[in-house]
Order: structure tokens, then sequence, then C-alpha cells
């Protein structure tokens, strides 16, 4: 199997496991953000539902680097670093990327109230069969590899027009910059 292939393979396995997000990209599609939430913040994430209840819940520490949230405390789970950008209304589109910073995955994050998010996998399930084609092509990978920032804006679009799934909840504390 090839570098690429596995890599590939790696990501869509950790993309299942954790949010499901379906829409990928190799290169970054989110370019000009900015620090939305602040240099520096903590998150505490709340997810995997059952019967109206988290199983399970852990916090990380961000901080604003080079153009970039950087995870600097919490699991190696989490988003090690990340980009968002505002997408209409409360929704937020976010741009995350494996450790190796070669494959973008793709989320949208919805403000509940301030402080608190709902974010889910922008996925391709979501867009009608017309659109999912003409972007995906037909392929057999659960994955959607989109390569222009408006296909991904199509993608993110019709997921926010959906009731959203396997979502956590994410809740927001500001921290002061360490000195």
């Amino acid at each position: 199997m090839s570098r690429t292939v596995f890599g590939k393979v790696t990501v869509a396995a950790l993309a299942a496991l954790f949010l499901s997000a379906c829409v990928q990209s190799e290169t970054p599609l989110i370019t000009d953000a900015q620090p939305l939430l602040g240099q520096q913040f903590d998150v505490h994430l709340y997810e995997e539902f059952v019967d109206n209840k988290a199983s399970g819940v852990h916090a990380s520490t961000y901080q604003w680097k080079d153009g970039q949230y950087v995870r600097a405390s919490g699991l190696a789970r989490d988003a090690r670093r990340f980009v968002a950008q505002p997408l209409a209304g409360n929704d937020f589109l976010i741009q995350s990327s494996d450790e190796s910073g070669k494959v973008f995955l793709y989320w949208l994050g919805r403000r509940l109230i301030p402080g608190v998010y709902q974010i889910f996998g922008v996925n391709e399930l979501d867009a009608d069969e017309a659109t999912r084609k003409a972007i995906c092509g037909d392929r057999s990978s659960d994955i959607c590899w989109v390569t222009t920032r408006d296909q991904l804006l199509t993608m993110a679009r019709a997921t926010a027009a959906k009731p959203p799934r396997n979502a956590a909840i994410g809740v927001v504390l500001s921290r002061p910059a360490a000195l």
C-alpha cells in the first residue's frame, strides 16, 4: 500500500471514529482566517451522546500561532491545529488538519449561545445526488475529496441546511495569554 493511500485510509478511520467529517482536501481551502476566539482559549468538548448524555468529555488549550489555532495542551485525538471563518448566521466553517498537516478535514461549528458550539462534520450525504456526483465523482469511498473553495462552500451549505448528525458540544472558555 502506498504511503499516500495509507495516509488517506488512516485519516478516514480517525474521522469515522470521532465526528465523522466526510469532506476533506489535500490542500488548505481556508487560507485567510483570523483569530475569531481570541489569542488563547480552553475548550471542553462533550461528545458521544447516548440518551441525551455525553459519555465522553475532555479539554484542550489552543493558541493562535502562524495564522491558525494550535493545540498547546490536551488529548492527542483533539484537532492539533485548526482555523475557522463565518459561514452564515450562527454557523462557522472549520478546517482542521491531520498530524502531518497534509490532509484537511471540514466541520461546522454552530453557535448555540455565546461560548457554546455544536460541532459536526461537513457530510457529502447532505448534498443532493447531482451535486454530490459533480463535486465528489463516482467512487466507492465514504470521503469526498474537494479541490476548490467553491466546492467546499457548496458542501458546507448543504450540511448546514440539514439537522446535525454525530454532533459534539464545545464550551469555549477565555484564557488570558501566558506572561
